[in-house]
């Protein structure tokens, strides 16, 4: 049924958290191409022309059909069995400006890659004594404390997810606990959401994937910033396969010194800026790896720490990409590119879709639009 959403069903012991939480998905179709696969050296190529020729801002993406006003943040999306599903973080519910519920973490639905702002909520409608039911499930270890107020475990979802075959994607998030963070997977697999095997990184080493991500010719590689050494400014990163990446011991970490691939899990103890990737002189905060058909290169779109409000794009003449309207609270963040859209539109990487947490006066809420190269 179109637009219908459903109370999830929740796999496990009923009274504890559950393993794995199924949803009925609304039936929005959006087809996309196969994203094109060159070879990964290819970067950084030619044709690197970042001219903007126009921007459509689409405004607030929300559900114009729900009965609640409802207010997120953070986001990342992938196309699993041709829905384009997107994960937000925190998620508000209001009734003619009444506080009604709130979760950690939902999902929702594209309804039409021509309107980016339309979204259909699969979680919001199942409320439960804390609030909606997360759209990711909790740990026996997590339960306890997910209320907490000093050791609430939350899950930041600020990049897309990494599709590994068409009816499932994984996806890498910060966890959250006090001040501990962590990086860990999810699978969404059609309509189901699961979190039996898990990749950790603990804050002393690299969280590969919880910065951004890209699949080549059935690789996986996962980038990572350095937030102990660098302040977010260095970016590494690991490969692996796509059909085993929940098996840490077939990771292989790149140092750009050597230019080599090691099974060895760094273990930084200081920066170590000759090793990474890609290195800014002010940090990164959130970002998106793709390649664009249109420029014949590898692309990082990103935002500069969390009070930036401008996207950029690297090896630009001007790395400036579009510099958003400010909400009244001063600055927005979270800024991801999702190249899923506009496929059809020409060659893949002439539009994207931009999205990002605009901080209105009292709320805070993920705004899209439509960018597209001269």
């Amino acid at each position: 049924m179109v637009g219908a959403v459903a109370t999830p069903v929740v796999k496990g012991d009923p009274s504890g958290p559950a393993a794995q939480v199924s949803y009925a998905l609304p039936e929005y179709i959006n087809p996309v191409m196969p994203a094109p696969s060159p070879s990964y050296w290819l970067w950084p190529a030619n044709n690197t022309n970042f001219v903007v020729e126009s921007l459509e801002d689409f405004g607030m993406m929300d559900d114009p059909d729900n009965p609640l006003e409802i207010y997120r943040d953070g986001g990342g999306s992938c196309n699993i069995a041709n829905r384009t599903i997107w994960f937000f973080c925190d998620t508000l519910g209001y009734d003619n400006d009444t506080f009604k519920a709130m979760t950690d973490k939902s999902l929702s639905v594209a309804q039409n890659f021509s309107e980016p702002s339309l979204l259909s909520d699969a979680t919001s409608n199942s409320l439960y004594s804390y609030g909606w039911q997360p759209a990711i499930p909790y740990t026996q270890d997590e339960w306890p404390m997910r209320n907490s107020p000093s050791k609430r475990f939350t899950m930041w979802t600020y990049t897309n997810c990494i599709q590994t075959s068409d009816s499932q994607a994984i996806q890498f998030f910060a966890l959250s606990k006090s001040n501990s963070i962590y990086s860990s997977t999810y699978c969404a697999n059609m309509l189901t959401v699961t979190r039996n095997q898990q990749v950790m990184f603990p804050s002393t080493t690299y969280s590969y994937g919880s910065f951004a991500s890209m699949v080549v010719q059935g690789v996986a590689f996962l980038y990572a910033l350095d937030g102990t050494y660098s302040g977010n400014r260095d970016v590494h990163v690991a490969r692996v396969a796509t059909w085993a990446i929940t098996d840490i011991t077939k990771y292989q970490y790149y140092d750009a010194s050597t230019k080599t691939w090691s099974y060895t899990q760094p273990q930084p103890t200081a920066r170590r800026q000759s090793a990474a990737v890609l290195s800014n002189w002010i940090p990164y905060s959130t970002g998106s790896m793709f390649y664009s058909e249109y420029h014949n290169a590898y692309l990082l779109v990103y935002f500069n720490g969390w009070a930036d409000s401008t996207f950029r794009v690297s090896y630009a003449p001007s790395p400036t990409l579009y510099a958003l309207p400010q909400g009244p609270r001063g600055y927005d963040y979270g800024g991801v590119a999702h190249p899923q859209y506009y496929q059809n539109d020409g060659p893949s990487g002439k539009s994207i879709l931009l999205h990002y947490s605009y901080q209105d006066t009292s709320y805070t809420y993920p705004r899209a639009a439509k960018l597209t190269f001269v």
